[in-house]
């Protein structure tokens, strides 16, 4: 059901330019198209169409993600990268199409025998682990070699993850360990159709850029200091009533906020059940009629106030813009996470998704 309290809209040419503006920035690098979390919250179906054209694998995190991309015909190969149970590796084994990340020779050992039972080969990447240590095997090219022995098992690509992306001299030391490891693998005979290390962060910044392929996620939703990156989601709710208050009148749950003077606030259709965080109570900024009004009290369940003394005549149905642009004016994804003391990663899987 369409969530007529908070709206979300992708706009999903933005999305196409993005990824181009990327493929330039990596000199060319193939896109390993992100799109795990329901592409971060922008629609996972819609927006891999859209990037039909432009990406060469799409990355998710799930069995379940994988499957609705291979059921909806988009007929390019899916990386599953997510750490999975048991019960999850059985379920990405039969998806003919998918490719699945492994981390350790218990886990190929597992798919190998997977493989064994549903008939097939299972194409694999190796997960490296440069210096995240969260998952993935130690550079060592013996242990990692040993994959290749299993019959099962494909392997199609290799991969790390960089830890620290807005530190330039981490993000380096990372690239040289990766590079030696599959420099080392290359030597022992290996040969990979997929190497990708740099994600979103490492692109914008030009750093640890190596192998064929880059594996962006935010960045194709516009977030970023790349030229040409366009903003993909707009985030709206509707004004329900405007209020007038008194000088010393408080509004909400707890009566946090006084107001200062006699002021017009209004109420706003989305809470923090529609992905509008409780943090941007008294911070954060939105748009109405083109004019920055700032949230006052504390975000409701269902509801936000904001201050519209300066926005001129305000009614109910009136539009707010929580993320996106309003003539001139704008409010950016990085903005409004900044002002909630989160990232843009989490404000986009959540903003707009109550689906009430």
């Amino acid at each position: 059901m369409r969530n007529l309290r908070a709206e979300r809209a992708t706009d999903v040419a933005a999305l196409a330019d993005n990824a181009r503006s990327i493929a330039h920035a990596a000199c060319g690098r193939e896109v390993i198209a992100v799109v795990k979390a329901d592409a971060y919250g922008n629609g996972l179906v819609r927006c891999a169409r859209a990037l039909k054209g432009e990406a060469a694998m799409f990355a998710v995190a799930t069995a379940s993600e994988a499957k609705r991309l291979l059921d909806a015909k988009i007929c390019l190969p899916v990386l599953i990268m997510g750490a999975l149970s048991k019960d999850e590796l059985r379920a990405a084994a039969l998806l003919d199409g998918a490719s699945l990340a492994v981390s350790s020779l218990a886990e190929a050992a597992y798919l190998d025998r997977m493989a064994a039972a549903a008939g097939r080969r299972i194409p694999v990447h190796i997960a490296v682990d440069s210096g995240m240590h969260r998952f993935g095997f130690a550079p060592d090219s013996k242990t990692i070699g040993l994959v290749a022995t299993f019959r099962g098992v494909a392997v199609e690509g290799i991969y790390t993850h960089y830890a620290r992306p807005d530190d330039d001299a981490f993000t380096r030391r990372q690239c040289d360990v990766f590079c030696d490891a599959v420099e080392r693998l290359k030597a022992r005979g290996m040969n990979f159709r997929f190497v990708h290390a740099a994600a979103s962060g490492a692109v914008c910044r030009g750093v640890g850029l190596c192998g064929n392929a880059v594996r962006v996620g935010l960045a194709l939703y516009g977030c970023g200091d790349l030229p040409g990156l366009r903003p993909v989601a707009a985030v709206t709710a509707r004004v329900l009533c405007v209020r007038t208050l008194e000088r010393g009148d408080g509004i909400g749950y707890g009566a946090v906020f006084a107001a200062p003077c006699r002021m017009r606030v209004a109420v706003v259709s989305a809470g923090y059940a529609d992905g509008v965080p409780l943090s941007l109570s008294g911070r954060g900024i939105v748009l109405v009629g083109g004019t920055r009004c700032r949230i006052v009290g504390a975000v409701c369940m269902d509801v936000f106030f904001c201050d519209v003394s300066a926005a001129g005549e305000v009614k109910e149905g009136d539009a707010v813009t929580v993320v996106g642009r309003e003539g001139k004016a704008a409010i950016s994804l990085e903005e409004q996470a900044a002002l909630a003391g989160t990232s843009p990663y989490e404000l986009s899987c959540r903003l707009g998704r109550g689906g009430r």
